[in-house]
């Protein structure tokens, strides 16, 4: 998966336009002004923004627009390097049609404002882990006044998402409470505040719950897009956390076991499988795990389930 905005944060993307007005206008298509938008990720698939565009256009007679408007957009693989998306809305658009001068007396001009609908289709490029990327736009336009005049306007510009998730971590640690004095009655390493496991066998391999290190570690909720080996997220909470017991157990060897669903070819679902291993791998080791201690496989198609299900990866022990 690329990284893409979470929910909750806020966006800006400035555009340049390339405007397509309708032929009764007699104006020239150009690119001819810019826009930008304000938004928010309401959900993982689905954001509101605002739209202020501003367009000066030659013609006989040229033309200069004001576009306010209100859009929601509805995103499809968000968390794919490419992630296509729907756009629609309502909107104000101010005309303004300059006549030309004669014998240097400027000659009045004409303005028209109406309310407009707009629907089109996007396109988002994610680049990895920043909050950078590159989106490319095209909507039709549709005045509701007398001459109901119908515009095609295309935009290409970037985007940057700021925000959201990280404010609200910030506020949560500074309301927890005070920690109270470390206590480890069962002497596993784990607190006894943080121990699910009390009373563990002294020596035994634990978790960072106190909890017995079981011989196959099941990296749940740990899955990926359709066609991505980019891991999300919420997802690198959950590495981080296996991460840590690595860290407190740096002798244990482990197999990271890929796999993919059983959509398109065998032999790139191997691949594929392959690639999403390599990708926690280098997590991990990120994290400060011992490369050594880390082999990938990818298992392809192998112990498939359901196709969300098998687009997976699962850390294996082997050896103690």
């Amino acid at each position: 998966m690329a990284a893409q905005a979470d929910e909750g944060d806020w966006y800006i993307s400035p555009s340049i336009v390339y405007s397509d007005d309708d032929g009764d206008r007699l104006i020239d298509d150009s690119v001819a002004g810019g826009q930008i938008q304000v938004g928010r990720e309401m959900s993982e698939r689905f954001s509101l923004e605002g739209l202020l565009g501003y367009h000066d256009i030659d013609g006989f007679p040229g033309q200069e627009h004001l576009e306010i408007g209100l859009n929601a957009i509805r995103k499809f693989r968000p968390d794919s390097m490419f992630s296509p998306y729907v756009i629609g809305g309502l909107g104000y658009l101010r005309a303004d049609a300059g006549l030309p001068d004669f014998g240097g007396i400027p000659a009045a001009g004409t303005t028209s404002s109406s309310a407009t609908a707009t629907a089109g289709l996007g396109l988002q490029l994610n680049f990895s882990d920043s909050p950078w990327s590159l989106r490319a736009e095209y909507r039709l336009r549709h005045a509701f006044d007398s001459t109901g005049l119908t515009d095609q306007v295309a935009s290409l510009g970037i985007q940057y998402s700021f925000g959201g998730g990280s404010d609200s971590s910030i506020m949560a640690a500074a309301s927890e409470p005070e920690p109270v004095p470390y206590q480890d009655s069962d002497h596993d390493g784990v607190s006894d505040d943080r121990d699910r496991c009390p009373g563990t066998v002294a020596g035994a391999r634990v978790d960072a719950n106190g909890c017995e290190i079981a011989e196959t570690i099941d990296l749940k909720n740990i899955y990926f897009g359709f066609d991505s080996n980019v891991i999300h997220p919420a997802s690198k909470r959950l590495l981080d956390h296996s991460a840590s017991i690595l860290l407190r157990h740096p002798d244990l060897q482990l197999e990271i076991a890929g796999y993919a669903d059983t959509l398109g070819p065998e032999r790139y679902n191997m691949a594929l499988s392959q690639l999403r291993a390599e990708a926690v791998r280098a997590y991990l080791e990120q994290a400060g795990v011992n490369p050594a201690n880390l082999t990938v496989r990818g298992y392809g198609e192998s112990n498939s389930a359901t196709h969300a299900a098998n687009r997976r990866v699962e850390l294996r022990i082997t050896k103690r």
